[in-house]
């Protein structure tokens, strides 16, 4: 499956409808046409993305080694 977020196709089924990008370092699944794109946070947890631009922003940062996007800015509301 193509990422949503970079277009790659370096991705990887990882569980039912979740894969993970590993150009991108996120998990995302898709359930009824929908996806859902996850932060895996450093405790392990998946932190849900708003939405694909945000989640573009996030990566973008991490390969920078820019400083973190804030909460409030990645979580959905």
């Amino acid at each position: 499956m193509t990422c949503p977020v970079c277009n790659g196709n370096n991705t990887g089924k990882i569980g039912g409808n979740t894969y993970y990008c590993a150009s991108c370092l996120l998990e995302y699944e898709e359930n009824d046409g929908k996806i859902n794109i996850y932060y895996i946070d450093p405790d392990g947890m998946p932190v849900s993305l708003k939405n694909t631009d945000t989640a573009q922003k996030l990566v973008s940062t991490l390969q920078d080694d820019e400083q973190l996007l804030s909460w409030e800015e990645i979580r959905p509301r």
